[in-house]
């Protein structure tokens, strides 16, 4: 049986899922290029939607959640926000 409330742990994300996560742990852009491993203003340009989001870019976020021990229901709870703003026409 399979439970409705269980969140995933291998969810999936892509660039505007940056900024939310840098926020949740208080991070610069200048702060978070240690955590991603690329330069602070490619960080930039992939929370603007400036820069394609290949799966280089998909692993280096992913390593960063890691390491900053970002949650599964943090994750959730990004993705619902992301959802709510697209709803109401925020970018």
């Amino acid at each position: 049986m399979e439970d409705k409330n269980r969140i995933p742990y291998n969810q999936e994300f892509d660039h505007r899922f940056i900024k939310p996560i840098r926020h949740l742990r208080n991070k610069t852009q200048a702060d978070f290029e240690q955590f991603m491993g690329v330069d602070k203003s490619t960080i930039g340009k992939l929370e603007r939607g400036e820069l394609e989001f290949t799966p280089l870019y998909h692993s280096k976020l992913k390593d960063a959640i890691k390491r900053l021990r970002v949650s599964s229901i943090e994750i959730a709870s990004v993705r619902k926000i992301i959802e709510m703003k697209t709803q109401r026409g925020y970018k």
